[in-house]
């Protein structure tokens, strides 16, 4: 202080976790003090002010290879996009549809892919349930515990799977066993959402003892019937409680880990008069999952880290005609028989893999046993698929070239004894083996400011069990599937192109600017598609005692398998055809001071070139415009939503019109705490959406409001 020529000095006293605290000195008026003359500035108290940690991210593979049309979602921006459906949530991004059957079954489309030609991991590992078999059967997945979404695509994919030509929805989890904390962490999340009366919450912790952790999470979530411009959508609540624990022993080379899960959900799928239906479809699941990880710090020449997981996964849905049983345990319904449609799978899964910020190498086994009940005449079946697989990136003059390779072998065995078939030959359900072989090559060239992706893919994806052996009523659908046990593995190929600008200093302020391409053809794209249509029966009243205006149609079952007790069904095979999708992706954003502006183009075009229309189910155009105010502790998002009519149209599809939607978001944050409110199409505009399998009957919800409250200690 001595050296200091100032009569007046502040002396700032700071330490992590502690609030700072300034003392001045004044050598006017304290000439003489101790303080002036010495060193010592004798004892300081300090108010204790923890620091504010935002919720634990962790990358999967995230960190290697980015391309310019990944998508990372983390933060702010999930909680400003957040949905209780992974769809929903997505839905605000480039090129991502939802479809659906009623909110509860919303699943998102990727660039016009769907089912199993994109892939949704639990922090990089399948889910485990049967979403990606039908538009009915939902995501079991609780959104309450992801804290970050990585949309994943580029030879990097292929580390999760082979079926990834249209990305990988990855959903990162707390409780995370690579997240350790030295004290006890606790996570309370609850909200709401109007258009359904809906009330959710979770309960997290993480609790250190020794050189051990435990991670609890608990959740549970309600709905009451949807509501739309026209009114209540009847049938659509839905009810999911979910209890997870975690165990993890960690040393100096990592951790071992375990854990159990038990997710249950009742939800219903609403009535659709256009096929005869009024009173919908109940539906009961549950799903139990063990996890055992080993994770290993290594010092080798080409891998950093080994991870041994060991997966078991129990799913079970029951769908039985609503208001039939009064009972909520699924497991009781099932002993009692009385329910229409059952289906169970149980998986294990083991995986062993070698990693390193560039390499990756390996091996996957996965076996499933796949079990129907009741109406639903798919026959038992065992699978077993093996894989092996490997990511690759190198830096040569200049140039990062990435590559990538899965290849699996699969084999199905059905059991033909356990069905009654009515349109297929019982002859030929028999055992079969799929050979499959997913490449993928890529490189990244950045110049200056400028950055240029460029990658091509080739996917194979064999047919599930439901493709080539289904022959019976599903319910949940309102239809009876037939399956083709001719069907050959699916074969994909695939390029991207992008270039992105990223300036700090573009006239003083942040700016960015990415425009994408994209390019798929399939020689054997299959899909379950309708058999026929009957425009008339819209005006068709079931209960006038009049003939339906299509009876004794062969696209229509009459009565056949069992179906009569649903009433009539429509007909869905198994089918092929040569098939292009392509689209083009536009982002661009500029930060003016403390505001951020953002607008996404995105489009996608399908072509079915064996029909020689527009193929179904593509994601109409979209436009998103967005202005984002961030003010200290207060961040308000202004965004509008230009969704494009839909007259590409696909057989026996059906127009649909377009709408502008304006949501207005308002996030506060401050010291442990966050409060966000989303005020989602607040003109109550009356749009229906394109993928939804009831538009025809049912716009989609209007004016919304939806309340997240957040606390971390």
């Amino acid at each position: 202080l001595k050296t200091i020529d100032k009569n007046e000095i502040n002396v700032v006293v700071g330490f992590i976790g502690y609030k700072n605290r300034t003392i001045l000195i004044n050598r006017n008026k304290n000439a003489d003090c101790d303080l002036c003359k010495d060193k010592d500035l004798g004892k300081i108290f300090l108010i204790k002010n923890p620091i504010q940690l935002k919720d634990l991210y962790v990358h999967s593979h995230a960190d290697q290879s980015n391309q310019i049309s990944d998508i990372i979602i983390s933060d702010s921006e999930l909680e400003q996009n957040f949905k209780t459906n992974i769809a929903s949530t997505l839905t605000n991004y480039s090129n991502i549809g939802i479809n659906s059957f009623g909110s509860a079954t919303s699943k998102p489309a990727l660039r016009g892919f769907s089912g199993d030609r994109f892939l949704l991991t639990k922090d990089g590992r399948e889910i485990g349930d049967l979403s990606q078999s039908s538009i009915d059967h939902i995501i079991a997945l609780d959104m309450s515990e992801v804290n970050s979404i990585e949309v994943i695509r580029g030879p990097k994919a292929l580390v999760f799977g082979p079926n990834t030509i249209g990305g990988v929805v990855n959903t990162g989890l707390i409780g995370d066993p690579k997240v350790r904390v030295d004290k006890i962490y606790q996570r309370y999340f609850f909200g709401g959402e109007s258009y359904n009366n809906g009330v959710y919450g979770n309960l997290g912790f993480y609790i250190p003892f020794y050189n051990n952790q435990i991670n609890l999470f608990v959740s549970e979530k309600n709905n009451q019937n949807e509501t739309n411009p026209l009114g209540e959508l009847y049938n659509t609540e839905s009810n999911t409680i979910n209890f997870k624990v975690r165990f993890t022993n960690y040393n100096k080379n990592g951790f071992i880990s375990y854990s159990v899960e038990n997710f249950d959900m009742i939800y219903g799928i609403p009535p659709n008069p256009d096929v005869g239906h009024t009173n919908g479809v109940d539906i009961l699941l549950n799903k139990k999952t063990e996890e055992f990880s080993f994770h290993r710090h290594l010092s080798m020449n080409l891998f950093d880290h080994l991870d041994i997981k060991y997966g078991f996964t129990e799913y079970i849905h029951l769908e039985l005609i609503n208001n039939q049983n009064n009972k909520d345990d699924v497991f009781e319904v099932f002993n009692s028989g009385a329910f229409h449609v059952g289906l169970a799978k149980n998986t294990k899964n083991v995986q062993i893999e070698l990693s390193s910020n560039n390499s990756i190498l390996g091996l996957e086994l996965i076996k499933k046993d796949f079990s129907a009940y009741e109406k639903y005449e798919v026959p038992d079946t065992d699978e077993l698929l093996s894989s092996i697989y490997g990511f690759q990136k190198i830096n040569f003059s200049g140039f990062d070239f990435l590559s990538s390779f899965r290849f699996g072998y699969l084999q199905l065995d059905p059991n033909s004894d356990t069905v009654d078939y009515f349109y297929l030959n019982p002859e030929d359900v028999i055992k079969k083996t799929f050979q499959t072989g997913s490449l993928s090559f890529g490189v990244i060239k950045i110049i200056n400011k400028f950055q240029l992706n460029s990658w091509i893919m080739h996917t194979m994806r064999a047919p599930r069990v439901e493709e080539l052996y289904s022959d019976g009523p599903h319910l949940g659908t309102y239809a009876y599937e037939i399956g083709n046990p001719n069907l050959e593995v699916e074969k994909i190929y695939g390029i991207e192109n992008s270039v992105s600008f990223n300036s700090t200093d573009f006239y003083d302020n942040a700016f960015k600017l990415s425009l994408t391409s994209f390019y798929n053809e399939s020689p054997y794209y299959y899909q379950m598609a309708k058999m026929g249509d009957c425009p008339a029966e819209s005006d068709w009243d079931p209960y006038a005692g009049v003939n339906h205006p299509c009876a004794g149609a062969d696209f229509i079952a009459w009565g056949q398998g069992g179906s009569s007790g649903f009433g009539y069904l429509y007909k869905y095979n198994s089918k092929s055809s040569e098939a292009i999708i392509k689209g083009l992706e536009f982002n661009l954003e500029y930060q003016l001071r403390m505001i951020q502006i953002k607008y996404d183009f995105s489009l996608v075009d399908g072509q079915d070139k064996t029909l020689g229309r527009p193929l179904s189910y593509m994601n109409p155009t979209k436009q998103i415009l967005s202005f984002d105010f961030n003010r200290e502790k207060t961040n308000y998002m202004l965004r509008l939503s230009k969704i494009h009519s839909q007259n590409r149209l696909g057989e026996f599809e059906r127009y649909t019109p377009g709408a502008i939607l304006t949501d207005f978001i308002v996030s506060v944050t401050f010291k442990k705490h966050n409060i966000t409110f989303q005020f989602n199409n607040i003109f109550d505009k009356k749009y229906y959406n394109h993928l939804s399998r009831i538009k025809n009957v049912v716009p989609e919800p209007g004016f919304n409001i939806n309340l997240n409250y957040k606390i971390i200690l």
